[in-house]
């Protein structure tokens, strides 16, 4: 009996020693046969897509340009540079504006670490019942008025926070479909 209690402790610790030291990060669960299930695949490629490809310290710009924008809005947009804008934090921002076009600064910002709570917080700076969700865009997203009268599109993706902001008096387009547009845009220069 003691014979089989040690084998049975020895045969754990050499398991469990098997296991430490991969260099390939965490593996993916498996069926029996050592093969990966469809659902582990599939969790593996949603977290991969919810990775950020960009460098650490990306600025706001590499992921999206004024001609994208521009392309978005049918004018001719500048970039402006965010005094607030902290990339090496992770809290990249940037605006793009119409020259000669008063209050035309369409507003980009993330947040990488964000996450949830972050786009719940959003929420106390948008006018009472001017939320709606989106969908189509991000893991969720809402376009909601602020107080100062902007509109803007809140997307929530992996852990990262994304708010583009606009006059809407100088875009009038519909605030889903030029929010969706707007930070679709941004979100594939991000998750490349």
């Amino acid at each position: 009996m003691l014979g089989r209690l040690v084998f049975i402790v020895l045969l754990a610790a050499a398991l469990a020693a098997a296991g430490c030291g991969s260099s390939t990060g965490s593996p993916e669960p498996a069926d029996t046969q050592g093969q990966t299930t469809p659902a582990a695949a599939e969790t593996a490629q949603a977290a991969e897509k919810a990775t950020i490809s960009l460098p650490a310290g990306w600025a706001m710009e590499d992921a999206i340009s004024a001609d994208q924008v521009g392309a978005i809005t049918g004018e001719t947009m500048a970039f402006f540079p965010e005094a607030g804008s902290a990339a090496q934090s992770g809290k990249p921002s940037c605006g793009y504006t119409v020259a000669g076009k008063d209050d035309s600064k369409i507003y980009f910002g993330a947040d990488v670490q964000g996450g949830e709570a972050g786009f719940e917080d959003m929420k106390q700076f948008a006018e009472a019942g001017s939320i709606r969700d989106v969908s189509g865009v991000g893991d969720k997203a809402y376009v909601c008025s602020f107080s100062d009268g902007r509109q803007g599109i809140i997307v929530l993706k992996g852990d990262a926070l994304l708010r583009v902001d606009w006059n809407p008096t100088v875009y009038d387009a519909d605030a889903r479909e030029l929010g969706t547009r707007l930070a679709g845009k941004t979100l594939e220069g991000m998750f490349r």
